[in-house]
């Protein structure tokens, strides 16, 4: 929530009557479609969770890095030795639960299924002080949730060392297959105060 720029953050903040993380909580207790679900949060802010049936839900700490809060996450579930897992930013909540269906569908066949959408705006590259357009149909916006194979992900986050912008990049960087989707449009990140203006909770 650092470049939101606020003392509380974002996933705690009121988003069209409800607070942003709740959008993903709900969704995913009424999808019917996870044995387990894992909030990585802080001891500070458990009390933000106080409306759950707490037997629904599982908490960790997070960590300094999202790679490190996800690890937590993936190391809280190992006893239950899932085989599948997906990971999603509760700053996107719109989402639908179709797509939630589609991802875990794919990942009967696949051992990491990605959501994304093309780029609506031209895209520049700048190298060395000079700026490159890019072909905007080869350009791709990875969103969440994003669905693994349990032990792969596992294997690979244990092992790694640098920061990753989603798990999706433990894959990619290590030469393994993914299998990419379709997203959803309208499922956008929270970044700054003003996507909350202009965002709509589907």
């Amino acid at each position: 929530s650092l470049r939101f720029g606020q003392n509380k953050p974002k996933q705690y903040l009121n988003f069209n009557g409800k607070k942003l993380i709740d959008y993903s909580i709900d969704k995913a207790l009424k999808s019917k479609l996870f044995k387990k679900i894992v909030v990585v949060t802080s001891k500070k802010y458990k009390k933000e969770f106080k409306k759950y049936n707490k037997n629904k839900l599982l908490f960790v700490n997070g960590g300094k890095y999202r790679k490190d809060s996800s690890l937590n996450a993936l190391k809280k579930i190992k006893t239950f030795n899932p085989k599948n897992v997906l990971i999603h930013d509760a700053a996107r909540p719109s989402f639908s639960i179709k797509l939630l269906k589609n991802l875990i569908k794919k990942l009967k066949k696949n051992i990491a299924v990605i959501p994304t959408i093309g780029s609506k705006d031209s895209i520049k590259y700048k190298i060395n002080g000079k700026y490159i357009n890019l072909n905007r149909s080869n350009i791709f916006l990875t969103q969440t949730p994003q669905a693994f194979r349990f032990k792969n992900l596992y294997k690979l986050s244990i092992n790694q060392k640098g920061e990753i912008s989603d798990e999706a990049t433990l894959f990619l960087n290590n030469d393994i297959k993914v299998k990419f989707i379709s997203g959803e449009n309208q499922n956008n990140k929270i970044t700054f105060p003003e996507d909350i203006k202009v965002s709509k909770s589907y």
